[in-house]
Parts: C-alpha cells; structure tokens; sequence
C-alpha cells in the first residue's frame, strides 16, 4: 500500500516560503508526490511554484486513474509539464512585477510496479532501499554542467558558489524540456522529493538513515529538522513515498 507524507518551512532566514509540495495516494498502488521550489523575487517566485502545482495536478487529478496504460503516463506527464510552463511564462510576460520568475520542479508517480519521474532544476528525487541511496536526477545547474565536463569535482561543486545557478526552469522560456525517466517500484523502496534547501545540507551518505527515520514516524520531520539544525539558510521541502 502506497503511503505518502511531506512537509515544508521556511526555513531560519528566509521571510518567505516559496516551496510547495503536493501528494496523492489514489489507490493501493497508484499516487504522485510533486515539490516545487519558487525563484524570481519576494512574490513572483511563490506565484509560479503555485501555479505550477496546480495547474500539473489538474491534469493528473483528471487522467491518471488506474486504467490508464502505463505508455501514456508518459503523455499525460509531458502533457501537464508544458501547460503549466505556458501558464507561468504567460503571467511573467504580462506583469512586468514578475518578468523572470520561474520555478524548479520534481514529480514522480507510481502506477502498479512502475515508477515515473520528471523534473526540471535543481530539487531532487532519492530512492532509499536497504540503506543505500541512489540519485535519482541530475540537477540543471551550472556546476552539474562543470562537473560533466570534468572541469569540477563533485566536492568542488557542493562549496561552489554558483550552486544556486540552475539552467533549466518551469515558466522562464516559452518551452520546457523536462527531464523523465522510469524504474521498476515495489515494496520497501522509499522515495525523497526534495527542493535544494534540503539536499544542500543533507550528505547523501545521510539521506537513507534520515529517511527511515521519517518512514518509521510516519512524518518528514525529521528531514526538516536535520536541514534547520544545520542552518536552514533556504525553504525547505520534504515529501516521503513508499509502498510498504
């Protein structure tokens, strides 16, 4: 049975929460988890992770149902992606007061033993299965593109000071290219949907152990509270998904 739970704070700086992070549990094995991290100024980068939120879980609210074959999950994905980029490009457009404001975007879906995932930025999916930890997704950022290159290391990329840069966003161009792919998904594997205010100060070597702390409480607090702990500079934004 899929169980699913999230949280998200502001973190110890910030005035503002830009995160937002959507979840739901359609069936015994059928549900999607969403979290979206606002950037673009005080108010524009809030408009558009909600936007986009919303506008994408319309479209999974309406088609994903359990007889939808697993070849159009897919579709209906892209399908939702590229709405809610219009629809946040479209706003920036027409509102000098949010021209630029954009927002990342990870999502996963379970559907039977098939688990779908797309993204764009910088936030970040784990999957957590007898205590290792597998990335799931390859930020867009500029120092992922140096580290590709081979001109940083993944040490010298974690302290860089242009981390934060990210070179995909929803709502920041007229199209989107999201990233997607899909794994096989079966009980006791655990997924982590977080934005960069988490993963920026959890070790990956950490991820797993904090993780089940959460799946055995029942709640992503713990996740929050490791982020907080070590200076919470950014929103924070955890969502937990397993079938157990």
């Amino acid at each position: 049975m899929l169980k699913a739970t999230g949280l998200t704070h502001k973190g110890t700086v910030r005035a503002q929460n830009q995160d937002v992070f959507r979840l739901k549990v359609l069936g015994e094995s059928l549900g999607y988890a969403m979290v979206c991290d606002g950037m673009g100024g005080e108010k524009a980068g809030d408009i558009a992770s909600l936007a986009t939120i919303e506008m994408i879980d319309r479209y999974l609210k309406k088609g994903l149902t359990p007889q939808l074959p697993l070849n159009s999950v897919r579709s209906l994905i892209m399908t939702a992606v590229s709405a809610a980029n219009a629809v946040v490009y479209e706003q920036a457009q027409k509102d000098e007061r949010f021209h630029g404001m954009g927002t990342t975007l990870v999502m996963a879906i379970v559907s039977g033993q098939t688990l779908h995932i797309c993204h764009v930025g910088d936030s970040r999916i784990y999957l957590v299965q007898g205590g290792e930890t597998l990335q799931l997704t390859k930020d867009h950022s500029m120092v992922q593109m140096l580290v590709d290159k081979g001109e940083l290391s993944q040490s010298e990329a974690d302290t860089h000071p242009k981390k934060h840069y990210i070179t995909r966003a929803i709502g920041v161009a007229p199209r989107v290219e999201p990233d997607y792919a899909e794994y096989p998904f079966g009980q006791g594997q655990v997924l982590l949907l977080c934005s960069d205010g988490l993963s920026n100060y959890l070790p990956q070597e950490q991820v797993a152990e904090e993780v089940m702390k959460c799946v055995r409480q029942h709640s992503a607090a713990p996740l929050i509270d490791y982020a907080l702990a070590a200076g919470g500079a950014d929103n924070v934004t955890a969502v937990i998904l397993t079938d157990e």
